[in-house]
């Protein structure tokens, strides 16, 4: 879930500048030139150049929030999460604190650098700030659950919810937080009101699925597979999740089709035990055809 906000997590900040301020301050007005131009850097793809410029900015005026913010954002946007990005992003907390998206963002850093307990105190001043903005409540949603605060993380996921509800993630973890729990009625009851919410969202039919398929209901669960699939062709685990619930329906030729559709396709790093469940579904399958072929039921000798 996390790999899928990474691109949530930081906005686009190559577009913005800063208006030089007026009067003697040639400190700040020095830093704001420098990140100005370390932000337009970033525009045409310099990361490394926009970051010695906004380094430089902090270092002309070490009261400047903003530069120490970018330079954070810029850092962990590549996915480089280190000391330096928390401190940076720490700092511009410290210097103000009142911009909630200074402590949204270093919650974000924290999240990613598995430092649950101080992400969910980031996210928790992010929301006093601006209690409003359905992803910092998501957010510490998926902070809390790491933590298996589970009632707590349930209300910050139905607050993103009623706050934004054609934000889809938050419906999706809320759906899967109660499946998790075989609360079943009420996981359904979610993943269709984010369909209705976000009907192009291809996860929610998926995790619909999913949770027919722990039902058994097996026809309910195909449909809402080959929904997903109609949408996002690429997603393995429809693809195999098709498969398994044609092969538990008992129609086999299915199953067998789409088990070959998935083994062919599957990206590098997909989970090896999903392999390797397919792999031996599709030898059984495989060696129930031939058995059946020969005249011997089940494929035994």
């Amino acid at each position: 879930m996390l790999n899928r906000l990474r691109a949530r997590l930081v906005p686009l900040v190559a577009g913005t500048v800063i208006v030089l301020l007026a009067g003697c301050n040639l400190e700040r007005n020095k830093s704001i030139q420098l990140m100005n131009e370390g932000l337009e850097a970033y525009k045409k793809g310099f990361a490394d150049t926009a970051l010695a410029k906004l380094a430089k900015a902090t270092e002309a005026d070490p009261s400047n929030a903003q530069a120490y913010y970018y330079r954070g954002l810029i850092q962990y946007r590549a996915g480089n999460v280190t000391p330096d990005v928390v401190q940076n992003l720490r700092k511009a907390v410290e210097l103000d604190g009142d911009n909630y998206e200074y402590h949204y963002h270093l919650g974000a850093a924290l999240s990613l650098a598995d430092d649950w307990v101080g992400a969910i105190n980031a996210y928790e001043l992010a929301i006093q700030r601006k209690p409003e903005n359905a992803e910092s409540h998501y957010r510490l949603g998926q902070a809390l659950e790491q933590q298996a605060r589970f009632d707590r993380a349930q209300e910050a996921y139905q607050q993103a919810v009623k706050l934004k509800p054609r934000f889809p993630e938050p419906y999706n973890a809320l759906g899967n937080l109660y499946a998790r729990f075989e609360k079943y009625p009420q996981a359904i009851q979610v993943f269709k009101n984010a369909i209705e919410n976000n009907p192009n969202e291809a996860a929610n039919y998926h995790d619909l699925g999913v949770v027919y398929q722990a039902q058994k209901r097996f026809d309910e669960a195909i449909k809402q597979f080959e929904a997903a699939l109609k949408l996002k062709p690429t997603m393995s685990s429809a693809l195999f999740n098709l498969a398994m619930a044609f092969s538990a329906n008992d129609d086999k030729e299915a199953a067998t089709q789409h088990l070959k559709r998935y083994l062919a396709s599957r990206p590098p790093a997909e989970d090896p035990l999903r392999v390797r469940a397919a792999e031996e579904t599709l030898a059984r399958l495989e060696g129930e055809a031939m058995g059946a072929a020969n005249g011997t039921g089940t494929g035994s000798h």
